[in-house]
């Protein structure tokens, strides 16, 4: 109804726009104040951040299950990828339309740079997951658990920049799979290695793998112990996490095999560097298209619209308001 965009084209912005005071609560701060202003484009940006939200929340349901079919994981993949896109959409386009800042909160830069890389992120976890069921080449699967790792940490620097009272526990999760995919990462490129006849770097890369896995167990407990708001998993019981140990041992150990008996090589002192890059199924946000044409018959009642009258009428109602509510306060009291 012209509240977003103004029909005219005269201006970047409906002069409706600060009409109508809107209340909004916070994601990281659910106990908290909520944020009260008169801003169309703040209840806009408030909607797209839940509607993302919500596709967080049902991917993480769809995946909940023991055994998550091939459509539950597309089904999943696909809205995580569109909550990237909502998040990116706010980032680049409404963020800046707001005169104040409020850190810490769903208006802050930096929270949505973390809710962008964890829904891409944990996008990738899937492709992970599909390329190592479907026992894809060790050198894609190692790639992409790379890429992993690295957007968590994007996640983790993001929160660096905000109250660890307040993200505390969100930052250390994304520190615990960080660590838990570039293990996977070191899998998976001795493994590479090894194809490649290159047994003593392969060992070497598999007792690198132990270095962030060692790392991601100490997350684990720290989760626990930090202040923030808490997440709904406890870090420890994931599957991926729990699998880590021994298949670092097997991998480790069929390269020592193959080493032995076959190859001879000298196991180097320096950790071969991780010279893996997905070439496929890197994930990318999912924008949606939003329409804000207005239909024409509103176009005339826009143009007449009288803002001042408006605010004048506004002003009256609250005082009428506030005499009514004083005369009551004193018949009450007789």
């Amino acid at each position: 109804m012209g509240f977003i965009v103004a029909p005219d084209n005269k201006t970047p912005y409906s002069k409706l726009r600060s009409l109508i005071y809107v209340k909004w609560c916070d994601s990281i701060k659910p106990k908290g104040e909520p944020i009260v202003r008169s801003d169309s484009i703040f209840e806009l940006y408030s909607i797209l951040f839940n509607v993302a939200l919500w596709y967080t929340k049902h991917a993480a349901k769809v995946v909940s299950t023991a055994n998550v079919s091939e459509d539950e994981a597309k089904d999943a993949h696909l809205s995580l990828r569109t909550a990237a896109g909502l998040f990116s959409l706010l980032r680049t386009k409404y963020i800046h339309e707001f005169t104040e800042f409020v850190s810490n909160s769903d208006l802050d830069p930096n929270i949505l740079d973390a809710y962008i890389n964890q829904s891409l992120a944990e996008a990738q976890e899937i492709t992970v997951a599909r390329a190592i069921e479907l026992k894809h080449k060790p050198h894609l699967i190692a790639g992409l658990a790379n890429e992993t790792a690295k957007f968590y940490e994007k996640c983790g620097l993001s929160l660096t920049q905000c109250n660890p009272k307040i993200v505390g526990k969100w930052k250390k999760y994304s520190e615990f799979k960080q660590f838990c995919y570039e293990a996977y990462a070191y899998i998976f490129y001795g493994s590479d290695l090894l194809i490649k006849e290159k047994a003593g770097q392969a060992i070497a890369a598999l007792r690198e793998a132990s270095v962030p896995y060692n790392k991601a167990v100490c997350a684990s407990r720290e989760y626990t112990k930090v202040e923030g708001v808490s997440l709904s998993t406890k870090a420890p019981d994931h599957c991926f996490f729990r699998r880590l140990p021994g298949l670092i041992d097997r991998t480790k150990s069929k390269c020592e095999v193959d080493n032995g008996l076959i190859f001879h090589q000298k196991v180097p002192n320096v950790v071969p560097f991780l010279e893996v890059k997905a070439e496929h199924g890197i994930v990318t946000p999912k924008e949606p298209e939003l329409n804000f044409e207005l239909d024409p018959r509103w176009k005339a009642s826009y143009i007449e619209f009288d803002m001042s009258n408006v605010i004048e009428n506004i002003v009256l109602d609250s005082v009428s308001y506030l005499r009514t509510i004083t005369s009551l306060q004193l018949i009450s009291m007789q």
